[in-house]
């Protein structure tokens, strides 16, 4: 089994999608019709979180190399090459290229992108493409402005964005990819989240800023002596708030009483996560309509429940 906050915010809104995504998705079972497509179908995004998505690539890909030589960061540059990515991303969705023999998220890393409207036969109105790229230079240029964060980002010694990390706990594994870490001095890193989604209670943010911080000290990354040696920012890029949250042993302790009692839910119904000994059956249905309304996996659901009412 493996745990993140992403996986139980979804086993939270829907049981039945939970299903889909952490157990019955594979993309090696290429023979198997429900695991292949529930693989695919997990790749599927919303517009709002694919742009979120491209811009998070663009700070990776654009702008991170500029700080790595030491250069002053052209960002016309990064907001161009960032509108690019937009282009080819949505041409392979809209092309439904992805539905091709042989097509692999892997050799597309660029340009894999399967946005909803897409999937599901419609087009997207070009003034909602329009309003994507005015929300990534919007981002950008918010960005460019924070020049307290910017200063605090130059001169570091190496870094490392969305590097993958994990820690076992209660027989489970935890996955972290922190957007970007970076060190201050020897055991003390900052660690920053960038956010195109709004929040206004910070509640899931600062709960997913002190799981990175939590995974560095358990596996004793970086020589990180105490909690309080590592720096969690949290980047809000629509409205250029910048967000220091607490780093401490009280919120480790706050951490993992969620994170036990959200595993020990989970394994109650999952079991073994072996797909072989699951009963979709067993998956409640989501209570909101409205988690239907946006689920990537409401055609594949309806399936199998119509497939079960027919039986």
């Amino acid at each position: 089994m493996k745990w993140s906050l992403s996986s139980h915010n979804m086993f939270r809104r829907c049981q039945r999608q939970y299903y889909f995504a952490y157990i019955a998705a594979n993309h090696l079972a290429k023979k198997e019709y429900v695991r292949r497509e529930a693989y695919l179908l997990k790749q599927v995004k919303q517009l709002s979180p694919w742009r979120g998505t491209v811009i998070h690539q663009g700070i990776k890909k654009f702008v991170i190399p500029y700080l790595e030589q030491r250069k002053s960061i052209n960002w016309d540059n990064v907001k161009n090459k960032t509108i690019e990515l937009v282009k080819k991303q949505l041409e392979f969705s809209r092309t439904r290229k992805f539905r091709e023999l042989g097509i692999t998220k892997a050799n597309f890393d660029d340009e894999f992108c399967i946005i909803a409207e897409h999937e599901n036969g419609n087009e997207i109105d070009e003034d909602v493409i329009d309003k994507v790229r005015v929300d990534i230079c919007t981002c950008f240029d918010n960005l460019a402005s924070q020049t307290e964060m910017i200063s605090y980002l130059q001169g570091r010694k190496f870094y490392l964005p969305e590097r993958f990390f994990s820690h076992q706990y209660e027989n489970v594994r935890i996955h972290i990819a922190p957007d970007l870490i970076l060190p201050r001095a020897y055991g003390c890193p900052s660690i920053i989240d960038w956010k195109v989604e709004q929040d206004y209670t910070h509640g899931h943010h600062k709960l997913q800023v002190a799981l990175y911080a939590w995974v560095l000290c358990k596996e004793n990354i970086f020589d990180v002596q105490k909690p309080e040696d590592i720096e969690l920012y949290e980047v809000q890029l629509l409205n250029s708030d910048v967000i220091c949250h607490d780093c401490s042993s009280t919120v480790f302790e706050e951490l993992e009483d969620f994170m036990f009692q959200s595993i020990q839910e989970i394994r109650s119904l999952c079991g073994d996560h072996k797909y072989a000994n699951q009963n979709i059956e067993d998956y409640e249905f989501a209570r909101s309509p409205n988690s239907c309304l946006y689920c990537s996996f409401q055609k594949l659901c309806k399936e199998l429940s119509n497939a079960k009412s027919f039986n």
